[in-house]
């Protein structure tokens, strides 16, 4: 009995999470009241408080679970490839397609970047940086070429170059024309490793 409310209480509490993903998503952190998320889960706004004290609890917890860089982490540490090249590509891929499987994630994102001003980070870093660094060590482990950089600042770059690819795909997508001039990802993966120079530039001021 006890481990049926227990299971019937964690799907009441992932209801929640995903009514409150969509209505954050939707209007924002401030614009979503506890109302409208209690709506969306077919709940009473009561039963809200049997799972979470606060709206902002609520947040706190979608943006663990939902953050992008939360969904991204378990593909990194599954991505295969016994060169630098091979392994960035499946893993760029990869983030890809978890992205865009679900891009309302994306805005969960910029919730908490610029609403939150990322205060929800540093404990979101303390569950993803093991496996953020274990990836790290394997891309900079598998070629003597690459610029002696922490892995870190390898993740970094990584990171910075694929979200930039979706958030410009996404606002450019809507206009006429423009994405067939916009690149793909095998370009910006490309670049990545490579740089914007051709080779026999590279030398050159």
């Amino acid at each position: 009995m006890m481990e049926q409310k227990s299971n019937k209480g964690q799907q009441t509490r992932e209801l929640l999470l995903e009514a409150a993903l969509q209505q954050f998503a939707a209007n924002g952190y401030h614009g979503t009241s506890m109302r409208q998320i209690a709506e969306t889960a077919n709940l009473a706004v009561g039963g809200i408080y049997n799972h979470f004290a606060s709206k902002e609890e609520i947040l706190k917890a979608v943006i663990l679970q939902y953050h992008p860089l939360n969904v991204i982490a378990p593909e990194l540490a599954d991505a295969q490839g016994a060169s630098f090249e091979s392994l960035t590509r499946d893993a760029a891929q990869r983030f890809y397609a978890a992205i865009k499987a679900r891009p309302i994630l994306l805005n969960i994102f910029f919730i908490e970047l610029v609403e939150c001003k990322g205060a929800h980070l540093p404990e979101l870093f303390e569950s993803l940086l093991p496996r953020v660094s274990l990836f790290a060590q394997r891309l900079v482990t598998l070629d003597p070429r690459l610029r002696p950089l922490p892995p870190l600042v390898v993740m970094r770059i990584f990171l910075s170059m694929l979200m930039g690819f979706f958030i410009t795909e996404t606002l450019f997508a809507q206009i006429p024309g423009l994405p067939q001039q916009m690149g793909n990802l095998d370009d910006f993966v490309e670049v990545l490793m490579r740089g914007l120079l051709l080779p026999e530039q590279s030398g050159k001021e």
